[in-house]
């Protein structure tokens, strides 16, 4: 616990003071949380945690930099880690990892990164719900050349965190065999965006990802819309493969501060998986996500969100959340979700999640979930 104080001094001092008017990069931020996991037939959970992040990345040499992330937490009060959702090590009360470690280099419009690195790709990404988010080890290609059109290129070894097999080391992805992700985003077309990526795991349970995605954005008087489509192709090394088709609406009301949500994923065949994070499947929920719902089957989920300052109440947003899943057999799971979010000021925000999970069906037991977390960013 002396450790955690010392770096949070260390980290308010050089957050608050070294920042400003230099070349280099210093940022990070200091978070606390605490969570209630109230299980059926179960007791009840109580977890809580202190940590943080601080990233360092050196100013360009020649089109070269390095930089440097390290994470850290700790218990404060209670340590009854159910891995719900894990906030320290595998055994340890607390843990320090250095998360990112990388060398990047920039040619014209291609950068390449080499390291330990944060990644947000369609199924790799950081899904940062707990203390540490994912980070991986590898080697990362962006090219911007042609005009609205990116490339990506990965070599992906290892990863660390929240969702990894051991969340406080940096441990191997699909053994020696790694993961290669390709992919391009074009935003060419007036209000649309094109995405295509593809995973390869080689010899693993599921060996291939294919992902393609579309999304449009306009608005019209005070009015805002986004529509979405998705479609993956996940290929199973042994047995039935799996299809997940996806669409979503959301709907903006400016002069309400209000924002309407739907989502529907249809998934044919074998069992849908979001990868090493949170996935990109439209319909979802804190807790449930397709992965849960089995073969042939659908989800669904709506939501909606308001901005409380068209109340009177500035700077606090409040939302509502449903998630359904209908298995093979015609059994039927459910979450609902309140969220609350309130920025104090531009860098110190609470954040509150109460989630009511009825997904006995899908080899889930019912629970309450209640997760607040504080963040302070520098």
């Amino acid at each position: 616990m002396k450790n955690v104080i010392l770096g949070l001094i260390v980290l308010l001092t050089l957050g608050v003071e070294a920042v400003e008017n230099s070349d280099y990069e210093l940022n990070g931020y200091i978070r606390g949380t605490y969570h209630i996991h109230d299980i059926k037939n179960d007791k009840k959970y109580e977890d809580d945690a202190i940590g943080g992040k601080l990233h360092y990345e050196t100013p360009s040499y020649e089109g070269m930099k390095l930089g440097t992330s390290l994470y850290f937490t700790s218990k404060l009060f209670n340590d009854d880690n159910s891995d719900i959702i894990p906030l320290r090590g595998e055994y340890e009360k607390s843990y320090t990892i250095l998360g990112e470690l990388y060398l990047e280099g920039k040619l014209g419009e291609t950068r390449l990164k080499i390291g330990r690195q944060e990644l947000n790709t369609p199924f790799a990404d950081m899904d940062d719900i707990g203390m540490v988010p994912n980070t991986f080890e590898g080697l990362t290609l962006v090219n911007n050349d042609v005009e609205n059109l990116e490339l990506f290129v990965g070599q992906i070894n290892k990863m660390s965190g929240v969702g990894a097999e051991v969340v406080d080391e940096f441990t191997r992805v699909n053994g020696s065999d790694n993961m290669q992700i390709v992919g391009a985003t074009y935003s060419g077309i007036d209000k649309v965006t094109l995405d295509a990526w593809y995973n390869r795991l080689k010899n693993a349970e599921i060996d291939g990802i294919a992902y393609l995605a579309s999304n449009y954005e306009d608005n019209f008087q005070n009015y805002n819309y986004a529509l979405g489509l998705q479609y993956a192709h996940q290929s199973y090394l042994l047995g039935e493969d799996t299809e997940v088709f996806g669409a979503k609406l959301d709907l903006g009301f400016q002069n309400l501060g209000v924002i309407l949500t739907g989502a529907y994923n249809k998934i044919n065949g074998n069992v849908a998986s979001s990868g090493f994070g949170g996935g990109p499947f439209f319909s979802a929920s804190e807790f449930l996500v397709i992965d849960n719902a089995g073969k042939d089957t659908h989800t669904k989920s709506f939501g909606v969100e308001l901005d409380a300052s068209t109340l009177g109440v500035n700077d606090l947003t409040l939302g509502l959340g449903k998630m359904y899943i209908e298995t093979e057999d015609k059994k039927k799971a459910s979450e609902f979700d309140v969220c609350a979010s309130y920025a104090i000021n531009e860098k110190l925000i609470i954040d509150m999640v109460y989630a009511y999970l009825k997904p006995e069906t899908v080899g889930i037991r019912n629970a309450e979930h209640l997760h607040v977390y504080v963040n302070y960013n520098f």
